[in-house]
């Protein structure tokens, strides 16, 4: 009885090692591993974009994104974006965002420069449609009172023929109903862009 009792403990402490690692590798299978090696995969932290038609320059350090665009080098009317973007949801290639920030609108009139910095809040929906092509649309502003009022709507695709190079199109419409003390600055700008985005 001694005997059997010792071998039983032997095996119970020897086998389980195997066992437990058989049914380790057993519960994962390898396309499961490459299935959360494709969700776990980021994108490169930092991003500069571009857009050909327009004077604008986007620039994106993880969640921090900042847009600068001169609307009208004879006024002097140009506006800036500061904004942090944070998830909501992302799943196989599908995500919502949303963000908070600053838009600062300078310009100049009667030969003085005005400034007015409103803040904004945005939402921002991508979607996969093929491997490498994204649809996107994003909505961001805010009425502000007696200082006017923001509002910036974007929809369009990305073409990402590699992982640090991508190709941007779509639409814009940006409106823009501000004062600054007693100069007032109301502008609408709108149409189609293309862009081109290098990821570091």
């Amino acid at each position: 009885m001694k005997n059997f009792l010792r071998i039983f403990l032997l095996t119970f402490l020897i086998l389980p090692s195997n066992v437990f690692a058989q049914v380790e590798d057993d519960e994962e299978p390898f396309y499961l591993k490459d299935a959360l090696a494709q969700l776990k995969k980021k994108e490169p932290p930092l991003s500069l974009e571009a857009r050909l038609n327009e004077n604008e320059i986007i620039f994106r350090y993880k969640r921090f994104f900042v847009d600068y665009n001169r609307v009208d080098s004879q006024k002097n009317l140009n506006f800036i974006k500061m904004n942090v973007n944070n998830e909501i949801f992302s799943l196989m290639g599908t995500g919502l965002n949303w963000s908070y920030g600053v838009t600062g609108i300078t310009w100049k009139d009667s030969d003085e420069n005005n400034f007015v910095p409103v803040p904004t809040v945005g939402i921002d929906f991508y979607m996969t449609i093929r491997p490498r092509v994204k649809f996107y649309t994003q909505f961001s502003g805010m009425p502000v009172g007696g200082f006017g009022r923001i509002y910036d709507a974007e929809t369009g695709f990305k073409y990402s023929p590699s992982k640090h190079f991508t190709i941007t199109a779509g639409y814009r419409h940006f409106s823009a109903k501000v004062h600054d003390k007693n100069n007032f600055s109301n502008f609408t700008t709108s149409g189609a862009f293309v862009g081109v985005r290098s990821d570091f």
